[in-house]
């Protein structure tokens, strides 16, 4: 492949190369000030099948996030699965949007504001589901959080303040229910261990003891948690 990247040359770098595929899939390559342009080549050229295929999956992720244009048939994610939207026009519903029968339904009436509807059901649904979670696993590990917030956060799935308030996205709720487990957990974990330690880490480990696989589903299917 061609290779195409913008080299950022910094006086703070002393000695690393490092070479970044950013979410636009545009090549960053990070350099010590004086690094000679011929340095700078080799190096890339030693990456050129890595950098291939990360361009490669960024193009992928890419089809997958398409805009949801909140029409028939296309399909929502709740609890990792996936349910067709209807419309109906005829009938107005006693909710906005309701789970039913395996597809999500929606009154015709309201669809002028439909990703709005949807953003308040997936809140509602988190603040309930989420609180359940967090309320076995408080009781398991004996902690006591002083609160727990649903955010709007597009990337930080959750996170736990100093004073041990909880906050989770509402676009967890996407998720498979094992995935938001691991991140009840995590947070969880922060009321004891305020950093990613060793400690932390086992309390996590002891907790879930499978959760490097919901982390990795989350790392790389996190993208598609969105409307």
């Amino acid at each position: 492949m061609e290779l195409d990247y913008t080299v950022v040359r910094s006086r703070k770098r002393k000695r690393t190369i490092s070479l970044n595929v950013k979410t636009d899939g545009t090549a960053v390559v990070r350099v010590p000030y004086r690094t000679p342009v011929s340095e700078i080549q080799r190096f890339c050229r030693e990456k050129e099948e890595w950098l291939a295929r990360k361009v490669g999956e960024i193009r992928e992720r890419k089809k997958e996030t398409r805009a949801k244009t909140f029409t028939r048939g296309e399909k929502f994610l709740f609890l990792g699965e996936p349910y067709p939207l209807t419309i109906e026009t005829l009938t107005l519903m006693p909710e906005k949007l309701a789970l039913h029968s395996g597809q999500f339904v929606v009154s015709g009436d309201e669809t002028s504001q439909i990703r709005s509807i949807f953003i308040d059901w997936y809140r509602a649904r988190a603040q309930e589901y989420i609180g359940t979670r967090v309320g076995h696993f408080s009781q398991l590990l004996g902690l006591a959080p002083k609160g727990i917030k649903i955010s709007n956060a597009r990337c930080r799935w959750g996170s736990c303040s100093q004073d041990d308030r909880l906050y989770f996205s509402w676009r967890i709720m996407m998720a498979p229910p094992a995935v938001i487990d691991y991140l009840v957990v995590h947070e969880l974990a922060h009321m004891k261990e305020k950093n990613h330690s060793r400690s932390f880490w086992e309390l996590v480990t002891d907790t879930i003891p499978g959760y490097r696989s919901d982390r990795t589903w989350l790392r790389d299917h996190g993208h598609i948690l969105d409307i």
